[in-house]
């Protein structure tokens, strides 16, 4: 093949590359500034309708995402194989989804947000959300704690003296 046809077609490959990367790098620029809308209307939402407390916030590591075009709040509580997911609907109402490792996503329940002007009710809403987290996780459906230890016998626990809480990077959520 002649070297001017190659450098034609080189030069041309170029031009195609160079148009969809930019094209690519445009598209992927739109769609986190998509994503940074909704997260930013999801935190505003949020910050309306419930009032966590910082303990709840620590224990439940909220974090904002979007699934599916959808913003959605994940609590990991990491003494469970689940993960929690708020999902917003329409007139301030909330669904709670668990999902856990394995299986389907399950509906907990349903209930509606706080009102912004009112601070009580942002903290009831969400001692709602906590609860359902509580009952989910203390039922006998939910699943079992993860712990590594072994306990010893009742009898060498009242012999015992009972160790402090550490903080280490996973004590504070197995309990000891």
């Amino acid at each position: 093949m002649d070297q001017g046809l190659i450098d034609v077609f080189e030069q041309a490959r170029k031009i195609v590359a160079d148009a969809d990367r930019k094209i690519a790098e445009e598209e992927e620029r739109r769609r986190e500034i998509e994503r940074e809308g909704l997260l930013l209307q999801l935190a505003a939402r949020i910050e309306d309708s419930f009032d966590f407390t910082s303990k709840e916030k620590l224990e439940l590591e909220p974090r904002l995402d979007v699934q599916d075009g959808i913003g959605v709040i994940e609590f990991v509580v990491r003494s469970l194989r689940a993960i929690f997911v708020l999902l917003p609907t329409e007139n301030n109402l909330w669904q709670l989804l668990v999902i856990e490792d394995g299986a389907k996503p399950q509906m907990l329940s349903e209930f509606q947000g706080g009102l912004k002007s009112e601070q009580a009710s942002r903290r009831l809403s969400a001692a709602r959300l906590v609860t359902a987290i509580g009952n989910w996780a203390q039922s006998s459906k939910g699943p079992q704690t993860i712990s590594n230890v072994k306990r010893p016998p009742r009898i060498q626990d009242s012999d015992e003296p009972k160790s402090a809480v550490t903080y280490g990077t996973m004590g504070k959520f197995l309990g000891y």
